[in-house]
This record gives C-alpha cells, sequence and structure tokens, in this order.
C-alpha cells in the first residue's frame, strides 16, 4: 500500500517522463537545419549525322460518294505500294493510313459566322510513312512515288536510329564535369564536399531535327530528283548536382 509520500514520488516522476516526452515531440516537430550544400549543372553534347530517313506521302481522292472516293484512292495506292516494294524497303519499314472524310461547302454570313453548310462529297486519303535506313535514297524515292501516283507530298524527316548509346556517352561526360566544376568552386571557396545530396538527371534533348519543309500538292510525272541533305543532330546531355559542403 502506498503511503503520502510513496505516492508523491510516483506523481513527481509521472510528471518527469511526460515532461521528456512533451519536450522529445516538440523537438521532433522543429524543422531541422538546412545542410550547407553546392549545386552544380553541368551539359554534355556531340554532334551525329542522321542515318535513317522517313518519307510521308499520300494518294488523295475526293469523289461523290464515300465508296468512290475509297476505291479511287485504293487504286491510286496499289501503284505507289507496288513501287515501294520493288525499291526492296521492308514491309516492318511502310506503315499506311487510310481515311475518307466528308467535305462541305460553307456559306457565311456578314460576320463571317456559317450560315449554311452543304456536302460536296467525300475526300479518300491513303497516307504513307516510309522509313528509309539508307538516307541518299530519299529524294530519288520520293521522285519515284510521286510519279506512281502520291499527289500529296508530305515532306522527308531525317533522325538518328540509335541515339542511346551516345547519349549514355553524353550523361557520363556531363556528370564528371559536374564532379570537375564542383571541386574547383569547393577549393576556391575554401570548403570541402561531403556525401552527394542529389543528383537529377535533366530532360536529356535532340537538337536540329532535320525535317523537308512540306511542298504543295504534286502530278503528274517529275522530271528532277529532290535534293535532300540530312545534315546533322546535335544530342545534349545534362545533369544537376548537389553535394554537401564540409568546413
Amino acid at each position: 500500500m502506498l503511503t503520502g509520500d510513496n505516492m508523491l514520488k510516483v506523481a513527481l516522476v509521472a510528471v518527469g517522463l511526460a515532461g521528456c516526452s512533451l519536450a522529445h515531440a516538440a523537438e521532433e516537430d522543429q524543422p531541422k537545419a538546412r545542410l550547407p550544400s553546392l549545386s552544380v549543372t553541368s551539359s554534355a553534347t556531340r554532334e551525329v549525322v542522321p542515318d535513317t530517313a522517313t518519307l510521308r506521302l499520300s494518294v488523295s481522292a475526293e469523289r461523290p460518294t464515300a465508296a468512290a472516293a475509297a476505291e479511287e484512292t485504293a487504286r491510286g495506292s496499289q501503284s505507289v505500294l507496288a513501287e515501294i516494294k520493288a525499291q526492296g524497303i521492308d514491309p516492318r519499314d511502310i506503315k499506311t493510313v487510310v481515311t475518307v472524310s466528308p467535305v462541305y461547302d460553307d456559306e457565311r454570313g456578314p460576320q463571317g459566322l456559317i450560315i449554311k453548310r452543304t456536302l460536296r462529297g467525300y475526300v479518300g486519303r491513303n497516307a504513307l510513312k516510309v522509313r528509309l535506313h539508307d538516307t541518299t535514297r530519299a529524294g530519288v524515292l520520293a521522285r519515284s512515288l510521286i510519279d506512281k501516283g502520291a499527289n500529296v507530298f508530305e515532306g522527308i524527316s531525317f533522325a538518328v536510329s540509335d541515339e542511346q548509346r551516345p547519349m549514355d556517352e553524353l550523361r557520363v561526360q556531363a556528370t564528371k564535369d559536374a564532379v570537375r566544376k564542383a571541386k574547383l568552386y569547393a577549393e576556391a571557396a575554401g570548403v570541402r564536399l561531403g556525401r552527394v545530396l542529389t543528383i537529377d538527371p535533366n530532360p536529356d534533348s535532340l537538337v536540329g531535327e532535320a525535317d523537308l519543309p512540306r511542298p504543295p500538292a504534286t502530278s503528274g510525272t517529275m522530271t528532277t530528283v529532290i535534293p535532300v541533305e540530312p545534315g546533322v543532330e546535335q544530342l545534349v546531355a545534362r545533369v544537376s548536382v548537389t553535394w554537401e559542403i564540409l568546413p
């Protein structure tokens, strides 16, 4: 059985423990002091010559009915696809998209708003995308497909087929350059670099993708090869690294 003195001692101990718990909780709630740090951003670039070319052409026809428009574009596309295959293009490098859409004649009021719309017919379109692994063939093939019936030439674009390996090399270079800069700054400031706090790879980029401007729709037989040059593309890798600063 607790006497009066013992009960007082127990109460004092309980109050003391409660005070310690409250102090510990208050300490946890307080924001930790920010560590002194140094952040450096660096990049590495490389110019590469594109090794693939993509041609975008279409066979398009407008007819009074949807069936007639689809039939006309199908007929015209057969010659174009036959020429692509005759050139030895891998079927995996050929993609077609077929659409048939209504065409309307709009009558506008004084304020430019449409007040009447009349169905004029339908446009059938067979869009073709052809990828070449020899960029020197792009101009010759484009002319050949136009001769065979592709009456909409949307352009030629160039790209690097395998950019992963050079991009990995650039990422390593950018990181090493960030380390070099950080050591330089730390030495100049009379401090030491501690542990790495963060490594933030910024989005990589591909600069200067070569695209041939889209010429207007064409028809008939061409007598001149379309001149094209792939140019170069610039690969860029960026990284930001933050270190703890030690005295």
